[in-house]
């Protein structure tokens, strides 16, 4: 199948920078042989692999903490590659692409996230190692604040009969919304989008 023009675009970027067939392969989704056919074609040469004894030592943590700026209060912003789609931020480390904010998550909590991490500060883009929350963390900073704020409920069941024990979820404003009924109405939404796509 081939490749649609934002991959080819993108993909070219990572080949001019540098990146290896299997680091550039694992950002896009593709296999190996495709990123070397279009090595090929582009004519870049494959960037030697460093010997083992001049490979960087710096550990996975520390090569993301060379990426990050502090800046006002506490907050740290990125200065490393993002993803073209969604602008995540994220780095190479011995071939294998990370998300920085994943890394950040466990350089201040000393263990991997649940669920996916975001910060919980008022600074956009921010990276802090403590700013991070994981799904549990959010919940939790999230619900007290729901409280503080007279938005909390006791109702067992949302008002389509999920129970809010279970997929109760925050805004982080504290005001409370139903998962479940929030992942119906995105994937009802997908849908229309695709219908309309097919017309």
């Amino acid at each position: 199948m081939p490749l649609c023009p934002a991959t080819v675009a993108r993909l070219t970027d990572l080949l001019r920078q540098g990146a290896t067939d299997r680091a550039a392969a694992r950002e896009l989704g593709v296999d190996r042989s495709t990123v070397g056919r279009h090595r090929a074609r582009l004519g870049i040469e494959r960037a030697p692999k460093p010997p083992a004894t001049t490979r960087s030592t710096l550990t996975v943590e520390e090569k993301c903490t060379s990426f990050l700026r502090p800046v006002e209060a506490g907050h740290m912003e990125w200065t490393g590659r993002r993803t073209k789609s969604s602008s995540t931020p994220v780095f190479t480390h011995h071939e294998r692409t990370y998300t920085a904010r994943t890394v950040a998550f466990r350089i201040a909590k000393g263990r991997a996230p649940e669920g996916y991490v975001t910060a919980e500060c008022d600074h956009e883009g921010c990276v802090a190692p403590e700013h991070m929350e994981d799904e549990p963390g959010r919940t939790r900073v999230r619900a007290a604040l729901a409280i503080i704020t007279g938005q909390e409920t006791e109702r067992p069941e949302c008002a389509r009969g999920h129970r809010t024990a279970e997929h109760r979820r925050y805004l982080p404003d504290g005001s409370p919304y139903c998962g479940a009924c929030q992942s119906a109405a995105k994937a009802a939404q997908r849908a229309r989008e695709k219908a309309e796509a097919g017309r």
